[in-house]
């Protein structure tokens, strides 16, 4: 049977050679037993166990009514339990076991996983695929024939098997089950290598509209994948794909074993275990910059990536200075390897694919405050310091430290400063003759700021920004928790969240204007979890929070971290990882598809998706609704594998391009210059194949823009930015010139949407007013995406076209454009009809 293609794999598969291989069976000695016969009638035993398993494996489904799943290397098929017949009466034998033969591998015909009863018989769970029941069968009723005075064939297959029974829906779950009940939990599904498996299954389970979690374990056999999600979805989801799982269990991870010394092991046998099985980063990979709190460099979790460590003032000292496990070592630990928990769990490799740099930017207790006493400059000295060191290197960086000093709702020295860093604009940078498009440009990843511990009626309502996280070219980071393990009692806790909510350390920009700020968090990467008493206080608690190295090697290597810290070490694992293999993009491409990866878990999902094909619609879904949200949960939760490929049903287009947004008048005065235009190498054919399938289409448009922190700039964001741009896609119903034309008459009204055509975008072109990254996102029908084929980058107002005496009119910008298209569970090849119209047109110019 051919095996069905898989348009969700994120990857162009490499051409394989195994049908090349030729391969010699290998026979074990044969020793000369006498085997006392466990049946008196081999052939009746052989007849009563075909009958059985006709009965438990059941009519194979019509074609056209098949529930089950199509998974990539996964055959179709069916599970079965088999049972050992009990031993003998007056028998020592503990049991009798099910055959280890039992299977027929190159049949696909496996035992998927099997457990000793009371009777001291065995039970299996036994896979029999669709194209394997007629041979299973034949292999049986040739093992109940007279073999005359040849030895009975497969007798230690079927000898010992006394029954065969179809299975229920429980049978893969290890312990008891309510599968009624409603509580959504984290689950481990124990999918049969190889790893490529796992990915297709947890693939189908987001294409159920079922959570899973990015970590997995890894062991020869099993991959250990993470699915959130009531008792009784995953048992329906597991039964779709029969043979794929061989066990399921509630997931019940906790990082204080490591905390606390479980299993007989310490802290120290812990580390020294996981640091035998790291790699070091290559010499010339991508490093993540830690703005911190120092580092302990002789941890042995972070020297093997640590590629330098310093202080803003030598005379501080370039160690982690913070108190109970320190800030900056778990931050620069989490960078490096992610939360440490499932790779304790683990027993594979860990190879580092980024290197991590600590500058410590606070002074430890005892120093007076630095000169002048701002953070702002610190910051922009500290990197300035960091790339005189090692400047021969692709850098990003990671600030956690936030302050309330200044209200998040306008600029602060402090986020002007980190737009300068990014946009290549600190002093010094701005040289005359020089193009802000070929300054250098930095990408910055800051914490939103943490809500602390209290009652839960007040933690779990949504608190603004702290500064400087309001920053405009900084990827703002929130907090999701996919953690909601409670410790045994007593006392008895309870999660303040369940898991895939925000995690109620993270805030966000709801409060804020929303047409003079940006939407903030754009992202939400781990921050744990906190936990409830009995009287409704919360806090953080190590059984909800992340498991990291900590600044004491000695007494306490591995500490609990948590709130929005952790899910910027989260972010920054995320930024090395991505420029690690993308290292030819811009930063602002690597922010953009950042935000291009990220997705909602369900429970965030469903707010803004309704029944239908398109967003919801109503009172509760207003534009100003959908914004209030976005500014709480931000784009969504970012996937690794999303932002660095593409899948044929889900592909991802990158444009990096240099513009001159204005140019001087005829007056002198700043007029607009220049927008682009691009006719899409559009799927048109295959998404009118789809037709009245759903999909979604990303837009997000990236670049970097220089502050001016002027009085004005918290109620004008044209007067703080130095450029704006915007995009606009062609509608479906109109042509080529008309679009042009209607883009080209908006510009000095900053984006309108035109008449006449009811939209499907999440937020539409008049949501769009402050900020230096803008995405939104369009779902309805396949059909009525194939003739949005065009889009226009264009500019709007800033202070290089307002402010003429700065002499920056005709300075030139860049940006990134990243538009995907998804179609997920459908096999449909977009990413070909793409490719293909790409190289047409690469041809095209080429010839002239």
């Amino acid at each position: 049977m051919a095996e069905r293609e898989n348009y969700d794999e994120r990857s162009r598969p490499h051409i394989k050679i195994d049908v090349f291989r030729e391969e010699a069976a290998y026979t074990f000695p044969s020793r000369d037993q006498q085997r006392k016969p466990l049946r008196n009638d081999y052939a009746a035993h052989a007849e009563y166990l075909v009958d059985q398993l006709a009965q438990a494996l059941g009519a194979q489904p019509a074609v056209g009514a098949d529930p089950r799943l199509p998974i990539q290397g996964l055959k179709r098929g069916t599970i079965v339990e088999v049972e050992t017949v009990p031993p003998a009466e007056g028998s020592r034998t503990k049991a009798v076991k099910v055959p280890t033969n039992l299977e027929f591998p190159t049949q696909d015909v496996v035992v998927l996983r099997s457990k000793r009863n009371d009777d001291r018989t065995e039970s299996a769970l036994l896979f029999v695929p669709d194209d394997a029941r007629d041979f299973l069968r034949a292999r049986i009723e040739n093992y109940g024939r007279d073999p005359g005075n040849q030895r009975r064939p497969d007798a230690d297959r079927f000898e010992a098997i006394e029954e065969v029974h179809a299975i229920d829906t429980t049978a893969l779950f290890t312990g008891d089950v309510d599968l009624a009940a409603p509580a959504v939990v984290w689950w481990e599904l124990w999918v049969r290598q190889p790893v490529a498996l796992a990915d297709r299954v947890a693939v189908a389970a987001q294409n159920a509209n079922i959570d899973f979690h990015a970590d997995r374990l890894l062991f020869p056999d099993t991959t250990v994948i993470f699915l959130h999600a009531a008792a009784g979805s995953v048992a329906a989801f597991a039964a779709r794909i029969p043979g794929a799982v061989m066990e399921i269990r509630r997931a019940t991870g906790t990082i204080e074993i490591f905390l606390d010394g479980g299993g007989g092991l310490d802290q120290q046998d812990w580390v020294g275990e996981l640091a035998a099985r790291v790699g070091v980063p290559p010499e010339k990979a991508p490093v993540v910059c830690t703005l911190d709190t120092g580092v302990a460099a002789a941890h042995p979790l972070i020297a093997p990536g640590l590629r330098g460590a310093w202080a803003y003032d030598a005379a501080w000292g370039a160690d982690d200075h913070h108190p109970n496990g320190g800030h900056g070592t778990p931050l620069a630990g989490l960078v490096l390897y992610g939360d440490l928990e499932p790779l304790m769990n683990g027993a594979q490799p860990v190879q580092l694919t980024h290197g991590v740099e600590s500058m410590k930017l606070l002074p430890p207790q005892g120093f007076p405050p630095t000169k002048p006493p701002s953070y702002g400059v610190v910051t922009q000295g500290a990197v300035s310091m960091v790339e005189i060191e090692q400047s021969d290197v692709l850098r990003s960086f990671c600030l956690a430290i936030s302050t309330t000093d200044f209200p998040p709702s306008r600029p602060s020295t402090w986020s002007g400063a980190l737009d300068q860093i990014a946009a290549g604009a600190m002093p010094g940078e701005v040289a005359e003759g020089t193009p802000a498009s070929e300054r250098p440009k930095r990408l910055m990843v800051v914490a939103t700021g943490n809500v602390l511990e209290g009652m839960t009626v007040d933690v779990l309502p949504s608190q603004p920004l702290e500064d400087p996280s309001q920053s405009w070219n900084a990827l703002t980071v929130g907090g999701i928790t996919g953690k909601e393990q409670s410790p045994a009692p007593p006392p008895a806790f309870s999660p303040v969240v369940p898991a895939n909510h925000r995690s109620p350390f993270s805030r966000g920009s709801q409060s804020l204007p929303d047409d003079l700020t940006p939407i903030k968090p754009e992202v939400l990467f781990e921050a744990g979890n906190m936990l409830s008493d009995a009287t409704g206080f919360c806090d953080w608690h190590p059984a909800v929070s992340l498991l990291a190295p900590g600044s004491d090697v000695v007494a306490e290597p591995l500490v609990p971290f948590w709130a929005t810290s952790a899910a910027v070490g989260m972010a920054g694992n995320f930024v090395g990882r991505l420029q690690t293999s993308l290292s030819d993009l811009w930063p602002e491409t690597h922010r953009a598809l950042t935000v291009d990866s990220a997705r909602w878990p369900e429970p965030i999902r469903k707010q803004f998706i309704g029944r239908g094909a398109h967003w919801k619609t109503g009172k509760n879904a207003t534009k100003a609704k959908v914004q209030e949200m976005l500014r709480e949960v931000g784009y969504g939760v970012p996937d690794i594998t999303r932002a660095i490929m593409s899948a044929r049903n889900d592909a991802t287009m990158i444009a990096q391009a240099e513009i001159q947004p204005y140019a001087i008048g005829a007056a002198g005065a700043g007029v607009f210059n220049e927008m682009h235009f691009y006719d899409l190498p559009w799927p048109k054919t295959a998404l009118e194949q789809l037709e009245n399938e759903i999909v979604t289409m990303k837009v997000t448009l990236s670049y970097f823009v220089e502050p001016n922190l002027t009085g004005k700039a918290a109620t004008r964001p044209d007067t703080y930015r130095s450029f704006g741009l915007r995009f606009d896609m062609k509608k479906r119903d109109e042509t080529d010139a008309h679009f042009r034309s209607r883009i080209s008459a908006s510009q000095e009204k900053d984006g309108t949407e035109a008449e006449g055509e009811q939209s499907y975008w999440l937020l539409g072109p008049k949501a769009v007013q402050a900020g230096s990254l803008h995405c939104d996102l369009w779902r309805g029908y396949a059909a009525d995406l194939a003739s949005h084929d065009a889009i226009a980058v264009y500019p709007v107002g800033g202070w290089w076209k307002s402010h003429t005496g700065q002499k920056r009119m005709t300075d030139r910008a860049r940006y990134a454009l990243i538009i995907s298209i998804s179609a997920p569970g459908q096999n449909v090849d977009l990413y070909s009809e793409i490719t293909a119209l790409v190289e047409a047109k690469e041809i095209e110019v080429l010839i002239g």
